[in-house]
């Protein structure tokens, strides 16, 4: 305590451009944590160390407002701001992870960068403009305290050229790719920050990325031209294995409740978990998957178990609507041709005779990957958990009912 009220008194007289001091106050006060909160010990002397081996970084329409501890409670990331086009990548936040654990905290690379949150009517909040990647590393570990750069902008613009070019860090690094300018330029767009016009995607293109060839801008240039109505808020999802991420398809099964997809790894038992499960999950970005068909009435009919399918785009889509429409078009064309084959097969059998609850492949719903925010619904994502054609939420994890209707029999 003693520490803090010297740390404080030092700051008695702000100077230009400081946080102001009864904020700062308050930050302080709470960044006093237990060892499992702050595993990378980060206080007082790690700030110093930090102001000392690195240099805050200049940008031109923005004021750079001071170096701080900061509570993570207090600080958000809006999902559609993440300036990666394919949302956080699994292998870079595995090495960074790694780098933490290895290293510490290296008080010579860049914190994050950090602006007020204008939507939140507390005056303590943050809105973090970089750092996505470390702010889930920072979850991992349970740190709760940070370092945090935080700047003022004089415009929606300069936040976004600042997000863009700042090289906030020397651990492993996940350098901007082409598609990752094309998102956050169409995103600007779609917005409004800058004018739908050739001139004015080239002269924002130039800027943040200044660092790039002349022929990568150009093409950046060219992929914005084309795709502007087809990059705002929409979530990718990496097939990558890790579930310790949203942004995976096996990071959503986990978020919401629902069990492994497949069965792979879980057959030692001759079967008996698969069972007491009671239903099996495949993922398919077509309705007509055919591996996803014949892995699931291979395995339906060996466990006694419904399989479900669960829908999603592999890559951006121009109207999600439309993609999920035909998905489900596709769904009901492959079982129709199921049923013809079982037909065709066996003698005096009416396929229209079919009994619609022992068919044993169904179709549960789409991944959430609409996530601009709702207004109506306090700024949460449009779409949440599993959705239906429309994107409306459909019950999901622990209220999933295996014996349900097929959702396309609803």
């Amino acid at each position: 305590m003693q520490q803090l009220n010297t740390r404080l008194e030092e700051r008695a007289v702000p100077k230009k451009g400081d946080v102001p001091f009864e904020i700062e106050t308050f930050w302080a006060s709470s960044v006093t944590k237990p060892k499992d909160k702050n595993p990378l010990d980060i206080g007082w002397k790690t700030l110093d160390e930090s102001k000392k081996n690195c240099t805050y970084t200049v940008y031109d329409n923005a004021t750079y407002l001071g170096r701080y501890l900061v509570p993570r409670e207090y600080i958000r990331y809006n999902e559609e701001e993440q300036p990666r086009d394919k949302n956080n990548n699994p292998d870079h936040v595995n090495q960074l992870l790694n780098d933490f654990q290895v290293y510490g905290y290296d008080t010579t690379c860049h914190p994050i960068i950090c602006c007020f949150d204008e939507q939140n009517r507390d005056p303590h909040h943050l809105r973090g403009q970089a750092g996505f990647n470390r702010s889930e590393v920072y979850d991992r570990l349970g740190q709760e305290v940070i370092i945090a750069d935080i700047y003022k902008y004089d415009s929606k613009r300069s936040e976004i050229v600042v997000r863009n070019r700042s090289n906030h860090h020397r651990h492993p690094s996940d350098p901007q790719t082409t598609n990752d300018y094309v998102k956050d330029v169409c995103n600007a767009v779609d917005e409004g920050t800058i004018e739908h016009t050739k001139d004015a995607i080239s002269n924002f293109v130039d800027e943040i990325a200044c660092d790039r060839h002349h022929q990568t801008r150009e093409s950046i240039k060219r992929k914005t031209a084309k795709n502007t109505n087809l990059y705002p808020n929409f979530r990718t999802y990496s097939s990558q294995t890790s579930k310790k991420t949203k942004n995976t398809l096996v990071g959503f099964l986990d978020l919401y409740g629902f069990p492994k997809a497949g069965i792979d790894g879980r057959t030692d038992d001759n079967g008996k978990s698969i069972k007491e499960q009671g239903y099996i999950i495949y993922l398919a970005g077509e309705g007509g998957n055919k591996a996803s068909w014949m892995r699931g009435i291979s395995n339906s009919t060996k466990y006694d178990i419904p399989t479900w399918i669960f829908g999603y785009a592999n890559e951006r889509k121009p109207c999600l609507k439309s993609f999920r429409e035909k998905w489900v078009e596709d769904f009901i064309e492959l079982k129709e041709l199921i049923l013809q084959f079982s037909g065709n097969i066996l003698e005096d059998c009416d396929v229209s005779d079919y009994s619609e609850n022992k068919f044993p492949i169904k179709f549960g719903g789409f991944l959430c990957q609409y996530v601009k925010p709702n207004p109506k619904d306090g700024g949460r994502p449009t779409e949440i958990g599993l959705v239906d054609v429309h994107g409306n939420s459909l019950k999901t994890g622990k209220d999933f009912d295996p014996k349900a209707d097929c959702l396309t029999t609803r």
